[in-house]
């Protein structure tokens, strides 16, 4: 019994080896030119599908950057029987519908051959080493290098020279096998590819590039997208960047690169020797980048920046096209820090960036400065809140202190500095000097603090600092102090207390630090850090992540003193005398307590301020526009432009559809 279970066991393994020798016969000696074949004509190649950029939104939810999807050309180095005649063929056509494609050579496209940057990327280096061309070569040889090397004799210089341009792009992209020619292509081109017989191994996809609801808008706080530096690639090539892809520079686009870049997906597909796709096998699916959701609205921004390019041209028409060179606002709620609109002129269009840029780089009134933040101003006497305040907390005057204005201070025999145009305030309080701007109380009170002290109480009250709101390019300012002069190797003289007590001298401020300077005496000393985003969607799962939770720091400073100083901020807006009430005496949507000011400047038209807040007994929002050299009378356009933006803000929002035509004020 036990011999007959071995006996058919052994019957059934022959019988196995017996089919797979035949199979195995079949495959290599029969069959094995047919799959020879099928392998050489078939190639599995993993494709990268591109995923989409989160959306930057306003408070609201409106969109105001997008993803369009655009059209893409790759190279499949796996199945391109023909590199350089590919290449050349797509030159052709791309340069008959003159379409830029990626160039990353840094030698110049024609002869004679240049160097056409002054540092050369390392990357170029290592890109001539791998070639055995010296690193040190001309120009003119490296591209007789290169010819030699890709076997390029056959073609003309151009097309020669522009072929390796492609191929130094290859090499810098990273990419081992799908190397992205052009993105943002025409259908048309897309035709003409798909008629040329030299195209195997090109292949088309679909990709996205920004779009933006609204052209010339809230471009500083924005930013924008472009491709990634040799310095960027090196940070951040190990969390998956290549050199071909895109990175945000500027603004919330660069801010935010980390959440709102996506992650790109992939699928792997089988294709002929004819290019053809026979079949798909399963990848990996693009993730979205997150949303930013700004504290900015729409609307409220949009009316911001209309108003503030009309005061610019306004000031213009007023004091001659050489005045009003820039200009600035910020309005920012009080309670949180939210800032609900900030705004730059001259500002850019983020759809024509790289286009204008050449041009609008050498403009001396420097578009791409987000005044707002870079903006280094004198704070002329919008400055005199801090010197109040000082003054006040330091016991050398108190709510009731007077001192006679009679246009000039003449307490130094060689130096008797004046009040603006020499005007005579009479017998003045803290709270009148405030509503008048009476330069002469505050020069006493200056001469008494000594600079170092009033520099104390400016760097407690957030000035010399960054606020840390989330833009890069903010600046920190100065504050005027013996100190800080001396250790630069000046010389202070004594008349300079009195010159840093009305905000000139060497104070160098923002139009948000004086934002944040209104809101904190608005808000019982409470200082707020400004922010600008307020959440994060991730678009995959519908989760939102808030913002941490609103900064604040009480600082110590009396009750008494902050309202002492919020009766003369009253006054400069509310009562006859006040140095902007004729420009408010007629505006009933909402109270206002401020602080204008007027920096003065040895040549030139001083530039005008406005600081402060609303509702004057309940604080919500604080406010300060800034015109650079503004020009005298310019404080009626930056009295409009507060007014415009606290009309829309205290109104029915949703039907408020224009601004005043401030051009037409007069002082």
């Amino acid at each position: 019994m036990k011999k007959s279970r071995i006996a058919i066991l052994s019957v059934a393994f022959a019988a196995v080896l017996i089919l797979f020798v035949v199979r195995l016969v079949k495959l290599q000696l029969i069959d094995g030119d047919y799959y020879r074949t099928q392998s050489l004509e078939r190639v599995v190649t993993k494709t990268v599908e591109e995923s989409a950029r989160g959306e930057i939104l306003d408070r609201y939810g409106l969109p105001l950057v997008q993803n369009k999807t655009v059209l893409s050309v790759n190279l499949d180095l796996n199945i391109c029987k023909d590199v350089n005649g590919t290449i050349s063929a797509m030159i052709s056509v791309f340069d008959s519908y003159k379409q830029e494609y990626t160039d990353l050579l840094p030698i110049s496209d024609s002869e004679p051959y240049i160097y056409t940057e002054e540092t050369l990327p390392k990357e170029f280096y290592n890109f001539l080493e791998k070639r055995k061309i010296s690193t040190s070569a001309t120009a003119e040889t490296v591209i007789s290098g290169l010819i030699s090397y890709y076997k390029l004799e056959e073609y003309s210089p151009i097309m020669a020279r522009a072929i390796i341009g492609v191929r130094y792009s290859m090499f810098r992209s990273g990419s081992p096998s799908i190397y992205p020619f052009a993105s943002g292509v025409s259908v048309e081109i897309i035709t003409a590819l798909k008629e040329r017989d030299e195209m195997i191994g090109v292949e088309i996809s679909t990709g996205y590039s920004r779009s933006y609801t609204e052209e010339n808008f809230a471009s500083h706080i924005l930013g924008y997208i472009g491709p990634i530096s040799a310095n960027e690639y090196e940070t951040r090539k190990d969390q998956g960047y290549a050199l071909t892809d895109t990175v945000g520079k500027d603004g919330i686009e660069k801010i935010c690169e980390d959440v709102l870049r996506g992650k790109d997906g992939y699928r792997y597909i089988e294709v002929n020797s004819a290019g053809a796709v026979t079949s798909e096998l399963e990848g990996e699916k693009a993730q979205f980048g997150s949303d930013v959701i700004l504290t900015i609205g729409k609307n409220m921004q949009q009316i911001t920046e209309e108003s503030l390019a009309s005061a610019v041209e306004g000031a213009k028409k007023l004091n001659g096209e050489e005045s009003a060179t820039a200009a600035a606002a910020v309005f920012m709620e009080i309670e949180t820090g939210e800032i609900l609109s900030m705004a730059s002129n001259p500002d850019y269009n983020l759809a024509t960036f790289y286009e204008d840029y050449a041009e609008l780089s050498q403009s001396s009134s420097s578009p791409y400065v987000n005044r707002a933040v870079s903006g280094a101003f004198p704070p002329g006497s919008t400055w005199k809140i801090v010197t109040a305040i000082a003054g006040l907390e330091e016991g050398i005057i108190t709510k009731n202190t007077t001192y006679r204005c009679t246009g000039r201070y003449t307490y130094y025999s060689d130096y008797q500095p004046t009040c603006y145009e020499s005007n005579v305030h009479g017998v003045v309080n803290v709270e009148s000097a405030l509503q008048k701007s009476c330069n002469c109380f505050f020069y006493e009170v200056g001469r008494q603090l000594g600079s170092d002290k009033l520099a104390e109480y400016a760097a407690l009250l957030g000035f010399g600092s960054k606020t840390g709101i989330e833009l890069s390019g903010e600046i920190s300012g100065s504050i005027a102090s013996k100190t800080a002069r001396e250790e630069a190797g000046g010389i202070w003289n004594g008349g300079e207390n009195l010159m840093a007590a009305i905000g000139q001298s060497d104070n160098v401020v923002t139009p948000l630090q004086l934002t944040n300077l209104v809101a904190t005496v608005a808000g019982n000393g409470v200082r707020t850090k400004p922010y600008l985003i307020r959440s994060i969607t991730n678009r995959d799962t519908g989760e939102t992540t808030e913002t941490p939770s609103v900064q604040k720091e009480t600082l110590q400073i009396s009750e008494k003193t902050l309202q002492t100083v919020r009766n003369g901020m009253y006054k400069v807006v509310n009562e006859q005398g006040g140095t902007v009430y004729s420009y408010f005496r007629d505006f009933d949507i909402v109270s206002v307590a401020a602080k204008s000011g007027t920096a003065e400047y040895a040549k030139g038209h001083p530039t005008v301020l406005i600081s402060g807040y609303a509702p004057a007994n309940d604080p919500k929002i604080a406010f300060t526009v800034v015109i650079e050299h503004g020009g005298k009378g310019a404080n009626a356009y930056t009295s409009q432009v507060v007014k415009d933006v606290l009309s829309y803000y205290f109104s029915n929002q949703d039907s408020f559809d224009s601004i005043s035509d401030s051009n037409t004020l007069l002082p």
